[in-house]
Parts: structure tokens; C-alpha cells; sequence
């Protein structure tokens, strides 16, 4: 089953909105916790470079959030995801805010995905445990190896597993971390996989890593139907930072 549609049909209640200042400011602070790694970051490793002098792209980034933030601080910023209707409402909205952002439509989870140059900051907009299949994230680490800057820099945040968690109904959990959701058919949908192994699976794409830092008290919740179980059993959190081996 193919989810983009389901993904996309999920922005078309934003294209009905007027494209507003406080529109934006929502869509901004729902990722104020992913800025505030990549600012984090950037004072560590780019501390004396501007961010005008940086090429910045947001990978499944969807409205943008985070894209906006950085485009306004002068950064050359793209934008990629995989949903047209994220891109369009994405568009509208910076263009609301006098904001250049460069969108591209992508699946970053197929061989094929390529864009044009490379970047100093990738920033995962939650979009590896999106993508739960070997394949896929073989075909993810590939790209942004591929469009990194040999000084440049992979930051993301992304959840792992935990020795206990509860799996409501309508989801399962199999033996290699995928969780599957059901629409009719069992369908993957995320991957919880082990701290140690994200950490193997960035060494095998030849990423080296700069920053890991594992959040037992930050949880994830994999969707909305998660959103009333406790803290403790849902899947932690791994914040990273990786470059070119």
C-alpha cells in the first residue's frame, strides 16, 4: 500500500486556511525542539560561520517549520518532502511571510531521489523512522551522503526503542522494531530501532558520528493514536549529528 496519498490528503485542511502570521507561528513552534538541536549544533560546529553562508535543506520537513525559521535568518534553504499538499501549503505560507524557500517533491525513501548540489546542514524533520523498510533507509543514507558538504552535517532527531512499550490495538510491533498499522492490510509504518543499531547503521553508510545523545525521558509518540499512553512506554529519543567518514 502506497501512503503518500493518505500522508497528502492529511494537508489538504490547511490549503482551505487563510495563510496568516499566526498560521505560521503554530507551524514554527511545533518544531521549536528540533531548532533548538540545530541551533545547537550550528554553535558547535559553524559557530563562526552565517548563516547567510549557509545551504540548509529540510528533509521531510512538511509546512516547513522549520524551513521558515532558518529561511528568515538568512540561510538558503530547500525544502523536500514526499506530500504535494505539505509543499503547496509550505509555499503559500513563506510566500505570505516574504520568505524564499526552494521546495522539491522527493521520496526519500526510493534509489532515485537525487537533488541538485550539495549542503551544509540536512536537517531530519522526523522523517527516518518514517521510513521503516532496509531498503528505504539504505536509499536515505545513500542521498544524504551523497549531498553532504565534506564539512557539512546531518542533524535530526529520531525515536528508538526502549524495553517496554505498549502497542495499542490496530498496530504491531514485529521482531526487527517495525511497527505496522493496519488500513485494511498490515502496512509499515515506523521503525523503533535500537540506539546501538542506529548507531551501526550510520557507521555502514560510511557517516561518522559527531553527536549521539539518547533522551530516556523524551518520548515519541508514533502517531495520534498514541497520544493519551504514558510517557514511559512510548519510544524514546536519539538526537544526532553525523558527516561524511
Amino acid at each position: 500500500m502506497d501512503l503518500a496519498p493518505y500522508y497528502d490528503e492529511a494537508y489538504t485542511k490547511f490549503l482551505r486556511q487563510p495563510m496568516t502570521q499566526e498560521m505560521s507561528q503554530k507551524i514554527e513552534k511545533e518544531s521549536r525542539g528540533l531548532l533548538q538541536l540545530v541551533d545547537e549544533i550550528k554553535e558547535k560546529f559553524f559557530a563562526n560561520v552565517s548563516w547567510e553562508s549557509l545551504k540548509v535543506v529540510e528533509l521531510g520537513g512538511g509546512m516547513g517549520g522549520i524551513s521558515m525559521q532558518l529561511a528568515r535568518r538568512g540561510a538558503k534553504v530547500t525544502l523536500v518532502d514526499f506530500a504535494p499538499h505539505a509543499l503547496e501549503v509550505s509555499t503559500r505560507l513563506s510566500q505570505s511571510q516574504g520568505l524564499e524557500i526552494k521546495t522539491e517533491l522527493l521520496d526519500l525513501g526510493r534509489p532515485d531521489a537525487r537533488l541538485d548540489g550539495q549542503f551544509d546542514l540536512m536537517i531530519d524533520s522526523h522523517l527516518f523512522h518514517c521510513l521503516p523498510l532496509t531498503p528505504q533507509r539504505i536509499s536515505y543514507l545513500h542521498f544524504v551522503r551523497e549531498h553532504l558538504s565534506d564539512h557539512g552535517y546531518l542533524v535530526g532527531e529520531t525515536m528508538v526503542h526502549r524495553k517496554k512499550l505498549f502497542i495499542p490495538d490496530g498496530y504491531m510491533l514485529d521482531q526487527e522494531n517495525i511497527l505496522w498499522q493496519m488500513f485494511g492490510e498490515w502496512v509499515p509504518v515506523r521503525k523503533i530501532i535500537d540506539s546501538l543499531d542506529l548507531e551501526e547503521e550510520f557507521k555502514k553508510a560510511g557517516l561518522n558520528i559527531s553527536y549521539f545523545f539518547y533522551y530516556a525521558n523524551y518520548a515519541f509518540a508514533p502517531s495520534a493514536d498514541f497520544w493519551d499512553i504514558p510517557a514511559e512506554v512510548l519510544p524514546a529519543s536519539v538526537r544526532f549529528a553525523v558527516k561524511k567518514a
